[in-house]
C-alpha cells in the first residue's frame, strides 16, 4: 500500500541495491528521480503502480541491470531506442501501458533478451524481420539460459557440488518474475526462471505478415500474437519451433492453410489459432490431437476431427485449387456460354465471308453451288405438285 514518490535516498549515487522491488502499491509520478544512480542494480519490479510518462533514462546508469519489469503502470510515448543498445537485459517486460510506435530494427541488437513482452499497448507497423539475430532465441544458440552471460563474470562456488559460473544469490534464490503464458499467470524463479524464452506482442495493432525469420526462432517456449492485425498465412518455418510450448495467434487476419508440418512441435500443449480466416483440414496427429474446437472456433472454413464440420472434398482444396474451382463456376454461368456461341459464330462467319473476298476462284466456286443447289431445290419441290 505504499504511495507517493519513490525517495531520492533509494536511488542515489553510492546505493549498493542489487534488486529492487516495489510492485504492486500505488506509487506514482516518474518512473524514477531524475538523478538516479544506482550502477550495481541487476533487477528492477516496478510493477503494478502509477507511474507515468517515459521510461526513465536513468536505466542506462545501471550497465549491469538484467530484468526490467515495468508492467501494468500508465507509461506512454516511444520506447526509447537507448533502450535496445542495453548490453545486458535478458528480460524486459513494458506490457499493459500506453506505448506507441514502431518496433525498429534496433530491438534485434539485443543480443542477450530472452523475454520480450510488450503486449496490451498500442504499438503498430510491422514485427521486424530480424529477431532471428538475437542470439538466445535463434537455433544456433547453444543453450536458452543466462550461463554465456555470467560467464563473463567471475566465478564462485554457487552450491556445494556444481561450479557454475557467477549468479548472484538473489537472482537464483530470491528473485522472481510473472509471465502470462498458457492462458495462465506463471512465476517463475531459480533455475526455470534463466530457463525461460518468450515474445509476447499480443493485443497491439501490429500489421503485415508473420516474418517467415520467426521460424528460426527455435528455442523460443511462448509465442503470442493474438489480438493484432497480422495478414498472410503461417509460415511454415514455424516447423522449427521445436521448444515451443505455447502458440497463440488468434484474433488476427490470418488466411490459408494449418500447416501440416506443425504436428512435429512435440512440446507443444497449447495452441489457438481462433477468430482468423484460415481455411482447410487442421492437422490432427500428435499433440494436435489433444486440441479442442475452442482453439479453432471462429474460422468457419477450417474442417476436421476437432471441429462439427466434416472435411469434403472441397474444404481439402488447396487455396489454389479453390480459386481454380472458382474459376470453373464462373465458367459454368449461362452468360459465358451464350457469349461463347455467339463469338464463334461471328467468328467464323466473318472468317467465311473473309476467305471468299481475298479468293476469287473460291467465291466463284461457292455461288455455282449455291445456284446449283437451288435449282436442284426447284425441281424436287415441281415434282410434288
Amino acid at each position: 500500500m505504499l504511495s507517493g514518490t519513490i525517495p531520492h535516498s533509494l536511488t542515489s549515487n553510492g546505493t549498493r541495491l542489487r534488486l529492487l522491488d516495489l510492485s504492486n502499491n500505488k506509487l506514482q509520478g516518474q518512473m524514477l528521480p531524475k538523478d538516479a544512480n544506482m550502477t550495481m542494480l541487476n533487477i528492477l519490479h516496478l510493477s503494478g503502480n502509477y507511474f507515468e510518462g517515459v521510461i526513465s533514462p536513468t536505466i542506462s546508469n545501471s550497465p549491469g541491470l538484467v530484468i526490467l519489469d515495468v508492467r501494468d503502470n500508465d507509461l506512454s510515448g516511444n520506447i526509447p531506442e537507448w533502450l535496445y543498445d542495453h548490453s545486458s537485459l535478458v528480460a524486459l517486460i513494458l506490457s499493459g501501458n500506453r506505448f506507441e510506435g514502431h518496433l525498429p530494427r534496433r530491438l534485434c541488437r539485443m543480443k542477450t533478451l530472452q523475454v520480450f513482452d510488450v503486449s496490451h499497448n498500442r504499438l503498430s507497423g510491422g514485427i521486424p524481420s530480424c529477431l532471428d539475430n538475437i542470439t538466445f532465441w535463434n537455433k544456433s544458440s547453444p543453450s536458452p539460459t543466462y550461463w554465456d552471460y555470467f560467464a563473463k563474470i567471475p566465478y564462485l562456488w554457487y552450491s556445494e557440488y556444481v561450479r557454475l559460473p557467477y549468479i548472484p544469490s538473489f537472482l537464483t534464490l530470491e528473485a522472481q518474475m510473472s509471465l502470462f503464458i498458457k492462458n495462465r499467470l506463471y512465476t517463475f524463479k531459480g533455475i526455470p526462471l534463466l530457463m525461460m524464452t518468450g515474445i509476447d506482442l499480443s493485443s497491439n495493432q501490429f500489421t503485415g505478415n508473420i516474418p517467415f525469420e520467426m521460424g528460426e526462432l527455435s528455442q523460443l517456449r511462448f509465442l503470442n500474437l493474438s489480438n493484432n492485425s497480422l495478414t498472410g498465412s503461417i509460415p511454415i518455418s514455424f516447423r522449427n519451433l521445436r521448444s515451443m510450448e505455447s502458440l497463440d495467434l488468434s484474433h488476427n487476419k490470418l488466411r490459408g492453410r494449418i500447416p501440416s508440418e506443425l504436428v512435429g512441435l512435440t512440446s507443444l500443449s497449447v495452441c489457438s489459432v481462433a477468430y482468423n480466416n484460415l481455411s482447410g483440414r487442421i492437422p490432427f496427429e500428435y499433440q494436435f490431437s489433444t486440441f479442442t474446437s475452442q482453439c479453432y472456433e471462429g474460422n468457419p472454413e477450417l474442417c476436421g476431427d476437432a471441429l462439427p464440420r466434416n472435411c469434403s472434398t472441397a474444404n481439402q482444396l488447396e487455396p489454389e485449387h479453390k480459386d481454380e474451382k472458382e474459376g470453373y463456376r464462373m465458367i459454368d454461368h449461362p452468360f459465358f456460354f451464350y457469349a461463347f456461341v455467339t463469338m464463334s459464330y461471328a467468328l467464323g462467319f466473318w472468317t467465311f465471308v473473309g476467305i471468299l473476298i481475298i479468293k476469287k476462284n473460291w467465291r466463284h466456286k461457292y455461288f455455282r453451288a449455291v445456284d446449283a443447289y437451288i435449282e436442284s431445290l426447284f425441281e424436287l419441290l415441281s415434282k410434288y405438285r
